[in-house]
């Protein structure tokens, strides 16, 4: 079994046999390999130091605590970055007074989990997606409670988004706006006879929004 114990691991090795001169401690205990970490050095990479070392019985703890498997397993969670779908669609203009609509795809709208483990003991890290943030660049943002409804060709242009969307009163001048849409996560974990929560997670993307006046086209007979 593999032990954590504070920043190094330790694994037991039974068949290792000391070189001369090399006894154990005076205390019952075993040998063990003991891997820990070092500085990072000049090149920016890190490395390990291990050596065999005698540890007296009741020294380590027999398994690590739920908590830093649960710790482990947040750092391997996979979080979506959200991709910003609007209609009209990203790169094109946006007219003041009409509405936009804005989502995010509703794969990236979705619980994702992380497990770490060691010999007999498993902790699982779930992450999951409940809200969207938009901040529309103008001052203004609005919370959505889901990813929110994609436009199609049946929806009337002049319809607001029945979950989540934005009416400019202003154009952007001659720049743009910047759209930024977060997706928080709340991260809870379960393993190891225990349980718990981990605070909030966050995942950002922006996109640049033109956004103009509409001109009305006066046609004669």
């Amino acid at each position: 079994m593999t032990i954590v114990n504070g920043a190094c691991t330790y694994q037991a090795d039974p068949g290792y046999q000391p070189t001369a001169g090399v006894t154990p401690g005076k205390k019952p205990g075993a040998w063990y390999l003991m891997t820990c970490p070092d500085a990072i050095n000049s090149n920016n990479i890190a490395t390990t130091t291990t050596q065999v070392v005698w540890v007296p019985n009741g020294t380590l703890p027999t398994a690590p605590a739920p908590a830093v498997l649960a710790a482990e397993a947040q750092k391997e969670l996979k979080l979506a970055v959200p991709t910003i779908e609007s209609s009209p669609a990203p790169g094109k203009p946006q007219l003041v007074s009409v509405p936009m609509w804005s989502w995010v795809p509703a794969s990236q709208f979705a619980a994702k989990s992380a497990t770490a483990s060691v010999p007999g003991e498993s902790v699982t890290a779930t992450a999951k997606p409940v809200s969207v943030t938009w901040s529309w660049g103008d001052g203004t943002s609005t919370t959505c409670s889901g990813p929110g409804t994609p436009y199609t060709s049946s929806d009337a242009p002049s319809a607001a988004s029945p979950t989540c969307g934005h009416t400019y009163t202003k154009d952007s001048g001659t720049g743009d706006y910047t759209v930024s849409a977060t997706i928080t996560w709340n991260v809870t974990w379960a393993g190891g006879g225990q349980n718990g929560a981990f605070n909030g997670m966050t995942t950002t993307a922006t996109e640049a929004v033109h956004v103009e006046q509409s001109r009305a086209l006066v046609t004669g007979s």
